[in-house]
């Protein structure tokens, strides 16, 4: 069975349920979860579904007491003698009329087809990649200007979904990426690239590429592996991380801290270097990114049948901002239609967001965008939009503007 015909067995098998981008998603999240190939593609298949229905089910193994911390109370812009209200709905299908925020991005992305090659004509740095099948990963630069690194349309062999999957560096002179081999490394600025061999307890094959985060000082990466991680430097040291419970809970603040999700007992956990020196509240929820002290993600744990962004203090769990957005079929919490991407700056959080309406639209319908949310006093503005393909781009968000 081909990732094709897995597709489409798994949307049949969900086509009746509430939420069904499920099955597509499905592919997208148990590849990022990326357990090591141990069985057949059927038994990868199985795997695929419970991990996209059983969210959250990973326990960290962290000390703590039997019953787990309430989550972080709701942002109130009121004096604290008074209670707090949630803020209103947020509809995603109004960010076509949002005005438009200034950046180096153009307001309509359309990758061409076969940019020059980064290691031909290099870039003063890359703030966006697209990785899509069957097509050579693609740069966009700082200057606006396209281009394409070769050999990775088919770096990944023997894969439920064969697409390297690229991390950005802080700056965004380096891309680098999980490919069979090892981890592919893109210096943009000097046009070079070099592979960082897999240590041998980690080395493939697997069902999916190992997701990469860059560590906090850009000396190497974390690299996220099953329920487990690694760190590797540059210079190719390996060695298992403290922390566990990867990709979606785990945030890397440039310069800074890593924080890890402890989902089930609603807590953040704060490691600097290997040693945890925080843990305070937090809110069920995902695909996190910080900076500055503070961690920003998808949640769909503080009211039923909404999920929307958030924006917590990591030291003390204040909620500093929540954007809800009325999501019964947990379209932008569980399927992933709603991501953020990182800090624009200490008031401004990166969107990536596909709105998306399972009673009336198809797989793949619509559109996706860019969009600065003004967490502290909730307003919006758009900064770029293009077809619902670029779901998967990488942002270095200290380059947008």
């Amino acid at each position: 069975m081909n990732d094709s015909e897995l597709h489409d067995v798994l949307h049949r098998a969900t086509e009746h349920v509430e939420s069904p981008d499920l099955a597509r998603e499905a592919l997208v999240e148990a590849r990022r979860r990326h357990f090591r190939r141990r069985a057949g593609l059927a038994s990868a298949a199985a795997a695929v579904v419970v991990g996209a229905v059983v969210v959250g089910s990973l326990v960290s193994g962290a000390d703590h007491d039997a019953t787990p911390a309430p989550a972080p109370t709701l942002p109130t812009n009121v004096p604290s003698e008074v209670e707090a209200v949630t803020p209103p709905l947020w509809d995603p299908f109004t960010i076509p009329a949002l005005p438009v925020r200034a950046s180096v991005l153009p307001q309509h992305l359309t990758p061409p087809d076969d940019p020059p090659s980064v290691l031909d004509q290099p870039m003063s740095a890359a703030v966006l990649a697209l990785p899509e099948e069957g097509r050579l990963l693609r740069l966009l630069g700082t200057d606006g200007e396209w281009r394409s690194v070769p050999g990775t349309s088919n770096a990944i062999a023997d894969s439920l979904r064969p697409v390297v999957d690229p991390a950005i560096s802080h700056d965004g002179r380096q891309v680098a990426m999980s490919v069979d081999s090892g981890i592919l490394v893109v210096d943009v600025t000097a046009g070079e690239s070099r592979i960082i061999p897999w240590p041998e307890e980690i080395a493939g094959p697997w069902d999916f590429p190992l997701p990469l985060l860059w560590q906090p000082a850009g000396d190497g990466f974390v690299v996220l592996y099953g329920t487990d991680t690694w760190q590797i430097g540059l210079d190719g040291d390996a060695h298992p991380a403290p922390y566990g419970d990867s990709y979606p809970y785990l945030a890397i603040e440039p310069g800074g801290a890593v924080y890890q999700n402890d989902y089930d007992w609603r807590r953040l956990l704060t490691w600097q270097g290997d040693v945890r020196v925080d843990d305070s509240p937090f809110p069920q929820c995902e695909r996190l990114v910080a900076a500055q002290g503070m961690v920003a993600c998808t949640t769909g744990s503080i009211e039923p049948f909404r999920s929307g962004p958030v924006v917590v203090d990591a030291a003390s769990g204040e909620v500093l901002g929540y954007a809800p957005i009325k999501d019964k079929s947990a379209v932008y919490s569980d399927n992933g239609h709603l991501t953020a991407m990182g800090f624009l700056d200490a008031d401004t959080v990166l969107l990536l967001v596909a709105p998306m309406d399972s009673r009336t639209m198809e797989i793949g319908e619509g559109q996706t965008h860019l969009v600065a949310w003004r967490f502290r006093t909730g307003e919006f503005e758009r900064i770029s939009s293009g077809r619902q393909g670029l779901r998967t781009i990488e942002v270095a968000p200290a380059l947008v503007e």
